[in-house]
């Protein structure tokens, strides 16, 4: 009989690479494993996933947080998986509560995503404190950052026992990537299908954390000296109108494509040029190492977790300081300007995206599941 595993996740919708990850993994692991996926908040977009599904259908303007615990601890009855795997912080302190309160003895996963100090603050800085608490307890059984940097993080920070830390990257499946890739672009052929244009290519929701405003700042010196150019960013989300008025403001109409969020975004990168990551702050950017299965060369924003250790401190792409408009335009035209370098770094994503081969995160998986439930 098969193992039962049960993932929580906030959502299971399209456009986070918390779940882009979690479905990836799902239709692998399915082949050895008996998997259920929970989520708190249900969309009718979801991300294709192998195994059973079901949410509380919560709302986002929910109120009585109380009746959540009794819920979740009533799915895990229904379900009885022999381990519990979590993604996100949010489900990660829910379901430690669970445990805590209904005294369950299912081994306990958390996969951490990003770095706690930068995420949580204001209204979510209790956050830190439950963090220590619950992780360091004996209700958590084992702790998955997904970088190196944040594991030190939990060490120095949150007095985590390092015994208890194990990082797994996310992990990219390079042949069906190449495959979507292959997809027909329909919207803005003719500038995607234009070989003599230099384009630029970012993904990512448009919030603040994603710094899209110095990129398109960014990108209004780089159309000045390569007029020949084109930025396009993938990606929704509530600065859209705000990053409009930017565009607009730069005269920069003809040259910026917000393109919205799209299914299959590796059609799209899969004819551009230069990927562009501007985050402020990142935990383990998928989309990095995406662009990088499809040989694109990198120039991303050394924010403190992610992109310096996919990068390796610069070896395999250009690395340049945080809100940093003037270092992202030098480097864009400096880049796009020397065929030499460009070649170069598109081998260099070819090689290093090899180190995060889904086929290998999922080992490290199932080395972890068979250590947990036994």
């Amino acid at each position: 009989m098969k193992k039962k595993i049960l993932f929580l996740i906030p959502t299971l919708r399209i456009g986070g690479g918390a779940e882009r990850v979690l479905s990836s993994i799902t239709k692998k692991l399915s082949e050895k494993y008996e998997i259920h996926i929970l989520t708190i908040f249900h969309f009718n977009n979801l991300y294709p996933f192998s195994g059973k599904y079901y949410s509380l259908k919560e709302n986002l303007h929910f109120g009585r947080l109380v009746f959540r615990i009794f819920k979740l601890y009533k799915m895990i009855r229904i379900i009885s998986p022999d381990i519990i795997i979590s993604f996100l912080e949010f489900t990660n302190t829910w379901i430690s509560f669970v445990k805590l309160i209904f005294n369950v003895k299912i081994p306990l996963i958390v996969s951490v995503r990003s770095n706690p100090n930068l995420f949580y603050s204001g209204a979510t800085r209790y956050y830190k404190f439950l963090i220590k608490f619950f992780y360091s307890s004996k209700i958590v059984n084992a702790i998955i950052p997904v970088s190196n940097e944040i594991k030190k993080i939990l060490i120095i920070d949150y007095g985590i026992d390092k015994n208890k830390l194990k990082t797994i990257y996310n992990g990219v499946d390079i042949e069906l990537i190449k495959q979507l890739a292959q997809g027909e672009i329909i919207d803005f052929k003719e500038i995607f299908y234009d070989n003599e244009l230099i384009k630029f290519i970012t993904i990512g929701s448009l919030k603040e954390v994603k710094g899209h405003k110095y990129l398109i700042t960014a990108f209004s010196k780089v159309v000045k000296d390569i007029p020949n150019s084109k930025l396009i960013i993938i990606g929704e989300g509530s600065l859209r109108k705000e990053l409009e008025l930017l565009i607009k403001e730069l005269a920069l109409s003809n040259d910026i494509i917000l393109m919205g969020r799209k299914n299959n975004p590796y059609k799209y990168l899969s004819n551009t040029n230069i990927f562009i990551l501007s985050s402020i702050t990142e935990g383990f950017p998928n989309v990095l190492i995406e662009a990088m299965a499809l040989g694109l060369p990198i120039i991303s924003t050394n924010c403190e977790t992610g992109p310096k250790e996919i990068l390796q401190d610069g070896k395999y792409g250009i690395l340049v300081k945080i809100k940093d408009s003037e270092g992202l335009a030098k480097n864009m035209i400096a880049l796009a300007r020397n065929k030499i370098a460009l070649t170069s770094f598109s081998n260099k994503s070819v090689q290093r995206v090899k180190k995060f081969q889904l086929q290998k995160i999922l080992n490290d998986w199932i080395e972890l599941i068979e250590t947990y439930s036994n």
